[in-house]
């Protein structure tokens, strides 16, 4: 009796349906902590995710071309978070849908329900298309104030940079990237403005800190 529920588990995770959508929720989780490092929830989701996704798509007849078609496209979502151009967004649709209807292999009898396929079409363009606004709306509002006036402020590092943390600068929290590691805690400098990200320098040399520890 004890082993019932791990039988029932993996019962469970064997539905295609059900593997398909823990391998979304892991890509979107993913998506998360690229966007929004630091924190810590994105990136265990993600874990936790992928782990159960790999347990039920062990067991199934896989198809690797729609597998890598899926990874392609989210790689595409991201991109265009970066670049901004829209097309990436659409072709990441597409590629999202025929990867999902080829996920497994045909003439097995294992297929993902085209319900399935389409709620996860429109909530992958959905998530992203509002990413995507925000994205844009953070440029124009990072314009209008200014944003190149941070170049030279200081802050502390709110979480480790390892080269990507967050900091707080002026009262506001910036997604950071460093060349060096920044503990959590560290006062620093902004350098340089990338996109909607700082790069920051430690206020003080690493001798200074180590004269102040001391």
């Amino acid at each position: 009796m004890s082993g019932d529920w791990i039988v029932t588990l993996q019962e469970f995770l064997t539905n295609p349906n059900v593997a398909y959508i823990f391998l979304l929720l892991g890509l979107w989780a993913l998506a998360a902590a690229w966007t929004l490092p630091g924190t810590g929830f994105p990136e265990a989701a993600a874990v936790i995710c992928l782990l159960l996704a790999a347990i039920g798509l062990a067991r199934l007849p896989v198809n690797f071309i729609g597998l890598g078609l899926l990874l392609v496209s989210s790689a595409l979502f991201l991109v265009d978070l970066k670049v901004q151009s829209g097309g990436l967004t659409v072709a990441a649709v597409i590629g999202l849908i025929i990867g999902s209807l080829l996920l497994f292999r045909p003439g097995q009898g294992v297929a993902v329900s085209p319900w399935a396929v389409i709620g996860a079409a429109a909530i992958s363009a959905g998530l992203f298309g509002w990413a995507f606004r925000a994205a844009l709306c953070a440029q124009k509002t990072a314009a209008k104030t200014g944003v190149g006036t941070v170049v030279g402020a200081e802050g502390v590092a709110t979480t480790p940079i390892a080269p990507i943390g967050t900091v707080q600068v002026r009262s506001e929290l910036w997604t950071a990237i460093s060349d060096d590691p920044i503990p959590a805690g560290t006062p620093i400098r902004v350098i340089a403005v990338d996109g909607l990200r700082v790069r920051v320098a430690p206020l003080h040399p690493p001798s200074e800190q180590q004269e102040q520890a001391d």
